[in-house]
């Protein structure tokens, strides 16, 4: 039942923003969409380099001249910043065809991804970057490990929507 009623607001919420301003805007201009792709696509690459540096400052593979804490806050400005221009960017970019990429498995994917690496990357990454205590050799590298498969599964999952494709008629009732 709760499942149900969040599914159907999610479709509702699916087919506001095929109908706004951006998603009609971005869908009916001959420039815009690849415009606003750009800046995502910058995002992105800002944002895997800044979580690359993480990760490797915490295996030790790289930055070890540097403490993990000062790492992790030179690069947090640039990594907010980066998450902040995707998040906006992607949400231009879903409402040009939101309808359909609630039907698509890889969106589902990514986007589940998504929410784990943001809250995984925010809290327990975070923390242990931010430690000053020393931690053992394996739990960095599990550490690492994971907030690596998770961005990993979101970019992963970004780049199979392109080759999944939803009716639209099957997800939105007949109504393309």
């Amino acid at each position: 039942m709760l499942l149900t009623s969040l599914s159907a607001h999610l479709l509702q919420f699916c087919r506001w923003c095929n109908g706004s301003f951006f998603g009609r805007g971005i869908r009916d201009s001959v420039w815009l969409f690849p415009f606003v792709e750009i800046f995502h696509l910058i995002a992105l690459g800002l944002l895997g380099g800044c979580i690359l540096i993480l990760n490797l400052r915490l295996l030790e593979l790289a930055f070890r001249d540097q403490p993990t804490a000062r790492v992790a806050r030179d690069v947090r400005p640039w990594m907010i910043g980066s998450l902040l221009v995707m998040l906006a960017s992607g949400f231009l970019l879903f409402s040009t065809e939101a309808v359909k990429m609630y039907g698509n498995w890889a969106f589902q994917l990514k986007m589940s991804f998504l929410l784990l690496a943001i809250l995984y990357t925010f809290t327990i990454h975070r923390n242990v970057m931010l430690a000053e205590r020393k931690i053992a050799p394996t739990l960095r590298a599990l550490l690492a490990a994971v907030s690596l498969l998770l961005w990993l599964g979101v970019g992963l999952g970004g780049r199979a929507i392109g080759y999944v494709t939803t009716a639209a008629n099957s997800v939105s009732g007949g109504t393309p």
